[in-house]
């Protein structure tokens, strides 16, 4: 059975989830921004063995605590095209006055099911915040990013970002899904599928 921990991170608040399976104890850490050595004494005092972390952009907020990543052997995953984000001034770290941070992923994201430290997922494409923003379905859980909030959407002014892009995301790949599926967001509260089709802005716009 699949569980979540969320925790609220620096430095801007951003949602960092720890999915893991209760059964074999392996855990994924979805959007590490900050807080790294406390989200992994957090780990250590359940008993669960970090076998990722997987980012849904890379801006520095939902991705920054990823840095001490390598040293601890825990490998880093994201798309091909935030990849790209990833190691240069495009994940906005320098230009909120956060200096430079850049990192080279481990692993690159493609759409598609995937298993990912035995733990399966499906990555879902999600364009629009970024050119390489991803969203991920576990069980009935879709880690969302800055793509879909509850009541709201990401925004699509920053480097790479689309409104197009970002509308098709949400009405013709998430809106798709089950209206069951609870949507856990990179800022604010949990909201569901259902909940989303019938009261988000982006259908209005």
């Amino acid at each position: 059975m699949i569980k979540y921990i969320v925790n609220e991170v620096p430095p801007l608040g951003a949602n960092c989830y720890t999915v893991y399976d209760d059964d074999t104890k392996n855990c994924l850490i979805i959007d590490l921004g900050g807080d790294f050595y406390k989200i992994i004494e957090q780990t250590k005092s359940l008993g669960l063995t970090v076998k990722g972390a997987l980012l849904t952009h890379a801006h520095f907020d939902h991705a920054m605590g990823t840095v001490y990543c390598k040293s601890a052997g825990i490998p880093v995953f994201v798309s091909k095209e935030d990849s790209l984000l990833l190691l240069g001034d495009g994940n906005l770290a320098k230009a909120f006055g956060l200096g430079e941070f850049s990192l080279q992923a481990d692993g690159i994201l493609a759409e598609g099911k995937t298993q990912i430290g035995g733990i399966d997922l499906q990555v879902i494409k999600t364009a629009g915040h970024t050119a390489g923003s991803v969203c991920f379905l576990i069980e009935d859980k879709l880690f969302s990013g800055d793509t879909l909030f509850c009541s709201s959407y990401g925004r699509y002014d920053l480097p790479t970002g689309n409104f197009s892009d970002l509308k098709n995301s949400i009405i013709n790949k998430l809106f798709t899904l089950n209206g069951n599926i609870m949507v856990l967001p990179g800022h604010g509260g949990k909201t569901t599928i259902e909940r989303e089709r019938k009261y988000n802005p982006i259908n209005d716009n």
